[in-house]
């Protein structure tokens, strides 16, 4: 039984190398494959996302339509990957990330906004003003009609109603 054992270690050491030497070959492949190309980038990591996206929908509509757009998003992206043009592709990233940015900071402030007018529905005594400047949260009391503001933090002055 011990002769067994010791046989099936001896082979799991040797497939263990052979697995190690293996994965270093396909590792320096595709270092040398990826030599040059533009690799993944935050606009690539969104186009894979909604060809992923597309490919759930196809999973649960049964539409071949979505299959075929999943399969075109992935497509682009696997391009765009192994793309030598690495400035074309840096061009498209940058405009990628300065819109998105700008998205973002705008569903950020949507999201403030929001908050600070649920907060001044349930809060008798105050309302909750966001500064547009600088994105500050101003505490008004109400029922003083207009009011001028200074904002404690960017000293800009706005004309609020309460």
């Amino acid at each position: 039984m011990s002769s067994i054992l010791f046989l099936i270690d001896n082979y799991l050491e040797d497939g263990g190398i052979m697995l190690k030497k293996y994965f270093n070959m396909f590792r320096e492949d595709m270092g040398y494959a990826m030599e040059k190309r533009c690799g993944l980038d935050e606009l690539n990591n969104f186009i894979m996302l909604i060809g992923f996206i597309f490919v759930l929908i196809a999973l649960f509509s049964h539409k071949w339509i979505f299959v075929l757009l999943g399969f075109v998003f992935v497509l682009l992206c696997y391009l765009r990957v192994f793309s030598k043009n690495i400035e074309a592709r840096r061009k498209e990233n940058d405009f990628y990330m300065r819109y998105m940015g700008k998205a973002v900071e705008f569903s950020n402030y949507l999201k403030l906004v929001v908050k600070m007018y649920i907060r001044s529905l349930k809060d008798k005594e105050y309302m909750y003003f966001v500064c547009s400047t600088c994105k500050q949260v101003i505490r008004l009391p109400k029922g003083k009609n207009k009011v001028s503001v200074r904002c404690p933090k960017c000293s800009s002055t706005y004309v609020k109603r309460t």
